[in-house]
């Protein structure tokens, strides 16, 4: 039977879908089942959105519990973000310096790393914010909940691994803390390529120009694949969804400076000029 979930559920779906914080998530998750279908064939994803709801107040508590007594760690988000993960002595700190223009400091010694490192990767003109976080532990996900939060609330994952058996426990983690987020996995101390970064969480690169003025070249918007003119504008500014009227785009439109709605697909190297109510 299908679940014919109405306008105010999709809604609810979509903000969940941009949350970023777990209360944020909580509230969306609560938004989603108090308009969710009741009828027999959407008893499967009201089970669903509740065990979500349930794992995500347990990582809120586990959060607040962190946060006592010590230093909270936090990652301000720019951009698309990837966040590069493993155990001890598996070449984050290497890989780190490798793509980025950060310097963490690289010892041979185990859990070098206090906090969060964070770096620019640039790729053609286009920049993911690359977060290195300590090392974690077998039981990461009931222990060290603030590490585990920061690679919740990411866009994708480098999961660096020496064996099968710590690249399977460090799945594990993620599972049992509920992270379901795309994840790469990388060999420990090998650097993959920007370009294969790019293809593999299935990137692409999306110019912004003013009315009347040039295209801006040097900082492109990095998106999903698939996205639409409005998801652009979101991460531009969130009043884009109130006051967008329509857009021009030049690259993939059948011609360049095509008048386009906000449910055209964009795709990469494309310019978008927007035209917004005043």
């Amino acid at each position: 039977m299908p679940i014919n979930a109405g306008p105010e559920f999709m809604e609810a779906q979509k903000k969940y879908e941009e949350a970023r914080s777990t209360s944020d998530k909580i509230a969306c998750l609560k938004e989603m089942l108090s308009t969710a279908p009741t009828h027999k064939g959407a008893e499967k994803l009201r089970r669903q959105l509740t065990t979500r709801l349930a794992k995500l107040k347990q990582e809120l508590e586990k959060e607040k519990r962190s946060k006592k007594g010590r230093k909270s760690l936090s990652v301000k988000k720019v951009g698309f973000q990837l966040v590069i993960v493993g155990f001890t002595n598996s070449g984050k700190s290497s890989l780190l310096r490798a793509l980025t223009n950060a310097e963490p400091r690289v010892a041979g010694y185990a859990f070098t790393t206090k906090e969060p490192e964070v770096g620019m990767l640039n790729f053609k003109g286009a920049k993911l914010q690359l977060v290195e976080v300590p090392s974690l532990r077998v039981g990461a996900a009931k222990e060290q909940g603030e590490l585990m939060s920061i690679i919740s609330n990411s866009d994708g994952i480098l999961l660096l691994y020496k064996s099968e058996l710590q690249r399977r426990r460090l799945m594990k983690e993620l599972f049992d803390f509920g992270i379901d987020k795309p994840v790469m996995f990388v060999e420990a101390f090998s650097v993959p390529m920007k370009k294969d970064l790019f293809n593999f969480f299935d990137l692409i690169r999306v110019y912004t120009k003013e009315p009347g003025e040039d295209v801006v070249l040097d900082n492109p918007l990095v998106l999903k694949r698939g996205v639409s003119i409005l998801d652009a504008g979101r991460r531009i500014h969130k009043h884009f969804v109130s006051k967008f009227l329509f857009a021009r785009v030049w690259g993939s439109a059948r011609f360049p400076g095509q008048r386009v709605d906000k449910d055209f697909v964009l795709k990469d190297g494309d310019v978008i000029e927007f035209h917004l109510r005043k």
